[in-house]
């Protein structure tokens, strides 16, 4: 089609010889379906980003404890750790926590930075996993700042005196630990 038949048709319908065209009319619910699809990609970018260090951190930062470094609860001795948790990171430091899951109770907290390694001793026991990831350390009690991420592993993690247990946080499809996001921060240990 030339310009010459573009103009033609142009006239007709301004003088109403053809219909008008066809306006494309948007039901509002379409508005709201591309609005949760496109929050269903943004969030995990978004926590990836944040995880890694990507968002602004002006706060003070403090060095990072050792990899392997624990932090136990009062009442746990040495001698009843007879189990282990090993733990491997990808590219974030991570806080690995073990909770009792009745009392909810703090039990112990192993600290492990970026693509490293670690296996510490445990109480045998059931626990409730948290894990809480980020870029710069801020202490116990912000623990990554605005950079932090937190965690919980769905399913209980069970250690008795003869088995161990072990978490990979290297993130892939079909990873087989599943965890539940918190949108909040993780509280502060005493």
């Amino acid at each position: 089609m030339g310009l010459a038949d573009r103009d033609y048709m142009r006239a007709r319908r301004r003088r109403g010889q053809l219909p008008p065209e066809p306006r494309l009319v948007v039901h509002p619910m379409q508005k709201w379906i591309v609005l949760l699809s496109t929050v269903t990609f943004l969030y995990p970018a978004y926590r990836e980003a944040k995880r890694s260090g990507w968002l602004p951190d002006a706060g003070p930062s403090l060095p990072f404890p050792a990899t392997g470094s624990v932090t136990v609860a009062r009442g746990i001795e040495r001698k009843d750790a007879t189990s282990k948790l090993r733990v491997s990171t990808a590219d974030a430091n991570a806080v690995v926590q073990l909770f009792e899951r009745a009392s909810d109770r703090h039990v112990i907290s192993v600290y492990v930075r970026r693509d490293d390694h670690a296996e510490v001793p445990v109480p045998p026991g059931t626990y409730r996993m948290r894990i809480i990831e980020g870029d710069k350390w801020h202490g116990r009690g912000r623990f990554f700042g605005p950079s932090t991420t937190y965690e919980t592993v769905v399913k209980p993690m069970t250690f008795t005196a003869t088995t161990s247990n072990g978490i990979d946080l290297h993130r892939r499809p079909g990873g087989k630990l599943h965890t539940r996001v918190n949108l909040t921060d993780p509280p502060a240990l005493d």
